[in-house]
């Protein structure tokens, strides 16, 4: 009896040996134990959103053209900035060409930066001075040349600037220098608006929107739109309002001057009217800030303590303004964090808990913090 029993054990161990091997082989559901620790969270939250932002609207008017064959604002030059300069024995002047088929009448326009003497600026069309006048820093000029000094075929214009004196000198510095031609021909319709580097970091949205009326287009080609080489539209619309959505990657806004282009193919022809970009931004932004108290008890204590853990402080975190620093402070550890959207995950110092604890969050910009996260657990050394 005592031999049968042996025997029987010996196959129940056996059996029972194969089995756990087996477990451990493959998984057939069978818990043995986990020598695993569980990570110790300290404390959770979700914020929401901390501070307060208010959203500001732009708007730049590109007003009323026609794309394609017929009459139309045709842009002749274009330059950001231009240095004028008259002297006894030198003198820099900018010229430029225009072949017109049937020109109308142009218009060249810009902003006076700065001056120094006393000359005038003068613009000459054809040889003919049409403009001569001395101007003050900060002026925005726009001249008008009428048909009579205009040619069928190439047109050359000068933009310069006189002594003031017979033995002295002036120079202007001019920006965002255009000029357009009214001319029957096919045309695109080529115009710039500038965003200034707060609006890019702070950017919410920007429409392109324009009308097509009922009459006046001839919808045979595609209307296209590019913003800086990026095409941004491009369809047979309905005579209809049209709203286009720019974003700093489908149109590569970015700071300083920004290029729009509307264009068709072919006998095409499209009459736009009321053409503006609006862009939205954050305009003002008020800081905030979050309170969390929880406490510890001692083997809590204890664990966080042990050479072997780590302790770190993790959010989901998006920004509604350009400002992401943001002032964590946990009893009186203090420390900034330079916030990304997303998650984020830092490491902290285990000497800083104590039984009672107080964390407080701090930023000078408006941002949502959800899933706020103090957590210790144990790592591989």
């Amino acid at each position: 009896m005592a031999e049968r029993f042996g025997v029987v054990l010996a196959i129940g161990l056996t059996f029972f040996g194969l089995m756990l091997i087996a477990a451990q082989e493959i998984d057939l559901g069978f818990d043995f134990g986990d020598d695993g620790e569980e990570p110790l969270v300290m404390a959770s939250e979700s914020f929401g959103e901390i501070g307060g932002a208010t959203e500001d609207v732009r708007t730049t008017q590109f007003g009323s053209f026609n794309v394609g064959e017929g009459l139309g604002d045709i842009r002749a030059y274009r330059a950001d900035r231009l240095e004028l300069r008259r002297a006894l024995f030198s003198e820099r002047s900018t010229t430029f060409d225009y072949n017109a088929t049937q020109p109308e009448y142009a218009e060249i326009s810009f902003n006076v930066l700065g001056r120094d003497g006393t000359g005038a600026l003068y613009v000459e069309a054809n040889g003919e001075r049409v403009f001569e006048e001395p101007l003050v820093s900060s002026a925005e000029e726009t001249i008008n040349i009428s048909s009579d000094f205009l040619n069928t075929g190439m047109n050359e214009f000068k933009i310069g600037t006189n002594r003031g004196g017979l033995l002295s000198s002036t120079e202007y510095v001019i920006r965002d220098v255009e000029m357009n031609v009214r001319d029957r021909r096919f045309n695109d319709h080529v115009d710039d608006f500038r965003l200034f580097q707060y609006e890019v970091e702070d950017f919410v949205g920007a429409n392109l929107s324009f009308s097509i009326p009922v009459d006046g287009s001839v919808v045979t080609e595609p209307l296209e739109i590019e913003v800086n080489d990026n095409q941004v539209f491009r369809q047979d619309p309905v005579r209809s309002d049209q709203t286009v959505e720019l974003t700093p990657s489908n149109a590569d806004l970015s700071p300083g001057l920004n290029t729009v282009r509307f264009s068709t193919e072919a006998d095409g022809s499209y009459e736009l009217e009321n053409a503006q970009l609006a862009v939205r931004y954050i305009g003002t932004t008020q800081g905030a800030e979050r309170s969390l108290d929880f406490e510890l008890a001692e083997e809590e204590l204890s664990f966080i303590q042990r050479e072997d853990t780590e302790e770190t402080v993790s959010f989901n975190f998006q920004a509604l303004s350009g400002n992401r620093d943001i002032d964590l402070t946990i009893n009186d550890y203090e420390t900034t964090i330079t916030a990304r959207n997303g998650e984020n995950t830092e490491v902290l110092p285990e000497d800083i808990f104590e039984e009672e604890n107080t964390v407080n969050i701090q930023g000078a910009g408006a941002f949502v913090m959800d899933d706020f996260t103090l957590e210790s657990e144990v790592v591989e050394r």
